[in-house]
Parts: C-alpha cells; sequence; structure tokens
C-alpha cells in the first residue's frame, strides 16, 4: 500500500465532526496514477478510490511528494505553488476546510 493510501485510509479515524459546516466533496490527484475522493458531511468522512461520481466541490491536483510534504508539515503551500502550477485546485481556500475536518483542537484556544 503506498503511503498516500494509507493517509487517505486514515481519514474517517482522525474526522472531527464539530469542524465541518456543510457537505463538501474533495477530489485528489495525484502524478496520474493515484486518485482519491473525500467526502464530508456534519455527520462522517467516507474515502473511496478513484475519481466522484459528479463534480467536487473542490480538487488537489499535485505529485505525490508534494502532497506528502505538505501532509507532513514540511511544506507549506504558497500562492507561488498554485501560480506555477506545482498545485492545481479549482478552490485552494476550501481545502482549509478539509485540512480542519481533520485537524486536532488547539489545547490553546
Amino acid at each position: 500500500m503506498s503511503d498516500i493510501a494509507t493517509i487517505f485510509q486514515s481519514l474517517p479515524k482522525k474526522f472531527r465532526k464539530e469542524n465541518v459546516k456543510k457537505p463538501r466533496t474533495f477530489y485528489f490527484s495525484f502524478d496520474e496514477e493515484e486518485k482519491w475522493t473525500v467526502a464530508l458531511t456534519p455527520e462522517k468522512c467516507e474515502v473511496t478510490q478513484g475519481k466522484p461520481e459528479k463534480d467536487a466541490d473542490c480538487f488537489f491536483k499535485s505529485s505525490a511528494k508534494m502532497f506528502l510534504d505538505v501532509w507532513a508539515g514540511k511544506h507549506k503551500p504558497s500562492a507561488k505553488d498554485f501560480l506555477t502550477g506545482a498545485i492545481k485546485s479549482n478552490n485552494p481556500l476550501l481545502l482549509k476546510e478539509f485540512v480542519d475536518a481533520f485537524r486536532e483542537p488547539d489545547p490553546e484556544a
């Protein structure tokens, strides 16, 4: 199993439903070989391998290495990543909602 598959299959366990306000579908494509769809609602997180049946609210396309670096906190995406095409997305602002759906609560907050 790839590192990316491991990450996506672990998402339902990390899901923080209190951070999801409305249903969203996210589609991820890496190096033209790995594709994942994540459907979030205030009740659940569903992860499926492959493309969604209908257009996702937000897509993220990059190299597997870029995604793994972002996921591990080694790289913070910048405007340059989107402008150069290193990361492609139809709605970069929605990516924050995706991250928030799996973020542990801040004990300082």
